[in-house]
């Protein structure tokens, strides 16, 4: 790397402010940063990043805070945190409940690390980074999606949420040409703390409201015969059947018969540890089979189990949601029908898990939805947050394929 005056005349030129390098250098910046923080065109908002990020090191250098990923040890501290921080949203508080397994729709995401800072051995923030590969405008493009930031409600107003999600993570040290992040519409909470730490609305994270369906879990009067659990051989015509439907669709990441297999598998190789039950496996994927065919295929997360939404109002109306999810929906050209009666069948299971609701990724199959009606379908909206990091990549997205794992 160049010399120490080296660097001061580099920096000098790029407008940096005094002692702005001399503190990079304290904290022993890599010099692979240091030289792309050098090379970049400087701006106000550049230079206001870099601060930050050289502050969250002397932050927790020496102040009462630790960062770290979680630990295995650490589950009843994350369920704690969550309990204890919720979301503002319109005249409403949402608290969400994480147990029994707190990670449990983390677990789902291969390449979700969870960020969480520490103080006195009390979890007090955390955030959570999934990388994925995926598909945006029919090009292969490895993102991020931006999840899970908390802070504890007694500790606001310190930065915490800052420092957390700009600590070093092990899912951000590999590739990524882009950031995606679901918002929930009224969360002002926030909407302000991103415009604070000036990550702009509409230039850096261009917006779009997207949305998914709420069916009513109800017990089915007779099952359908056709319909069972997958099977290892129905691998590669499920995953056929799965990228048939989302073909096209933005934030979709195509399966072959291997990926789905290790979705099931949850990673794991032969039989799983009796201690570790199953978030969504092989005993949650149905097909519904026609005349030796299978015509379609869906999943049911008991999302409810290990995670629910506790309402609250400021007139102290109080409201607990508690849903299942549908993954890995697909079916044959022209057999929306038969879609519609496996989510159907669903959606019974739900109901004898005590769960209100079927959630699914409905927004671009009209006629399953259509065919559902008598299930009061209803769209739950967030704001879908793009920021694209690479000039090549759409600066908004097209229609998206929402992956549950990630609402």
């Amino acid at each position: 790397m160049a010399t120490d005056a080296t660097l001061a005349e580099r920096a000098k030129a790029k407008g940096w402010p005094d002692g702005l390098l001399d503190r990079a250098l304290a904290i022993r910046t890599p010099d692979r940063q240091l030289d792309g923080w050098l090379r970049a065109e400087p701006n106000a908002t550049f230079l206001f990043n870099v601060e930050k990020t050289i502050a969250v090191f002397e932050r927790l250098a020496s102040g009462p805070y630790r960062g770290r990923e979680l630990t295995g040890w650490d589950g009843e501290a994350f369920t704690d945190l969550w309990a204890n921080a919720p979301e503002p949203v319109g005249d409403w508080s949402v608290t969400v409940e994480r147990a029994p397994n707190p990670i449990a729709q983390f677990s789902l995401q291969p390449g979700a690390t969870i960020s969480v800072i520490e103080r006195e051995h009390r979890l007090v923030a955390c955030t959570v980074w999934a990388q994925t590969n995926l598909l945006i405008a029919g090009k292969p493009v490895s993102i991020h999606y931006a999840q899970g930031l908390r802070v504890r409600d007694d500790m606001r107003g310190e930065g915490l949420g800052d420092l957390v999600r700009r600590l070093p993570s092990p899912a951000l040290r590999k590739p990524s040409f882009g950031q995606v992040m679901f918002m929930r519409i009224g969360n002002a909470g926030m909407a302000g703390f991103l415009e604070a730490v000036k990550f702009q609305a509409d230039s850096d994270r261009p917006q779009m409201v997207v949305g998914v369906t709420y069916l009513a879990a109800r017990e089915e009067a007779a099952a359908a015969a056709q319909i069972r659990p997958i099977a290892e051989s129905d691998l590669a015509h499920c995953a056929a059947l799965i990228n048939r439907t989302h073909a096209g669709l933005d934030l979709f990441a195509p399966y072959s018969a291997g990926d789905l297999k290790s979705v099931l598998d949850e990673g794991f190789w032969g039989d799983r540890p009796a201690w570790r039950p199953a978030v969504y496996g092989w005993n949650d994927l149905y097909v519904l089979e026609e005349g030796g065919a299978i015509v379609a295929c869906a999943g049911l997360w008991d999302r409810g189990r290990d995670m629910r939404e506790r309402w609250r109002s400021k007139d102290g109306e109080t409201r607990l949601v508690e849903v299942a999810a549908a993954l890995d929906l697909g079916c044959a050209a022209g057999r929306d029908d038969a879609l519609a009666r496996l989510l159907r069948h669903l959606a019974g299971l739900a109901a004898a898990k005590s769960r209100q609701s079927l959630i699914a990724d409905l927004e671009h199959l009209p006629a399953v939805r259509a065919a559902l009606a008598d299930l009061e379908p209803r769209v739950e909206s967030r704001t879908l947050e793009w920021s694209p990091y690479a000039p090549a990549l759409p600066a908004t997205l097209g229609e998206c394929f929402i992956d549950l794992r990630y609402w």
